[in-house]
């Protein structure tokens, strides 16, 4: 992490925080509006506890945002949190809210779910990864020749190299097959090439900084702009 508080928040729902409140209905109803939960009812039951620990930590990030940043003390069932067209999460805020909504990133894995919001005027992405052994095909799918050289054959050296890149993917509003390769996270932040660079050209080419969290079990990466 970085020396002092850093540009954005960062939350983390256990797994059995998210199965505990998914077999509560009082407890979802607190924490989930209307809508949300309709969504959640929707889903297969396979991917309601990933939901469900996904939203819990973005709810509880953006709380603190909103706290810390403008004295609003937010309820986690007025801040909507659903999908866009393309899978990315977006926050319906109740009428009259007194502030913007920010930058937000979620992710999930067998850990529980991870969520990072950006400092008011910078741009944020976060992913978590169980550390397990990954096939080379699969590294080799993100890796790019050099990386692929220095040899990430280590679960934990796999999970950050896997997880730095995501993070800032979904920083700049794109998905893995969106030539993970030419993201190169570096010791002092990120190399970007091709449609990676071309996305961050539109957002004014600020500066691209990567630090790295973790769970027991899981590693978190959070990509932001700014120092």
């Amino acid at each position: 992490m970085t020396t002092g508080r850093p540009p954005y928040r960062l939350a983390f729902c256990p797994r059995h925080e998210a199965e505990r409140t998914l077999s509560e209905p009082a407890e979802l109803r607190k924490r989930f509006g209307a809508k949300e939960l309709a969504e959640l009812e929707a889903l297969p039951e396979r991917r309601k506890l990933d939901r469900v620990a996904g939203r819990l930590a973005a709810k509880r990030a953006l709380a603190a945002h909103f706290l810390d940043e403008y004295g609003w003390e937010a309820d986690p069932a007025e801040l909507r949190v659903s999908n866009d067209d393309a899978g990315r999460p977006r926050l319906t805020l109740p009428k009259g809210a007194p502030a913007p909504a920010p930058s937000f990133s979620i992710s999930h894995c067998a850990q529980g779910g991870a969520s990072a919001v950006a400092a008011p005027g910078r741009f944020v992405g976060v992913d978590i990864e169980s550390i397990v052994p990954r096939p080379a095909d699969v590294i080799a799918f993100v890796a790019s020749p050099g990386e692929l050289a220095a040899g990430p054959d280590d679960p934990e050296a796999q999970a950050r190299l896997w997880t730095g890149k995501e993070a800032a993917l979904k920083m700049l509003g794109l998905g893995l097959d969106a030539a993970a390769r030419a993201v190169r996270p570096e010791a002092d932040g990120v190399t970007l090439t091709g449609a990676p660079a071309k996305a961050w050209a539109a957002l004014g080419s600020p500066r691209v900084r990567l630090d790295y969290d973790g769970v027991e079990g899981a590693r978190i990466a959070i990509a932001y702009t700014g120092d």
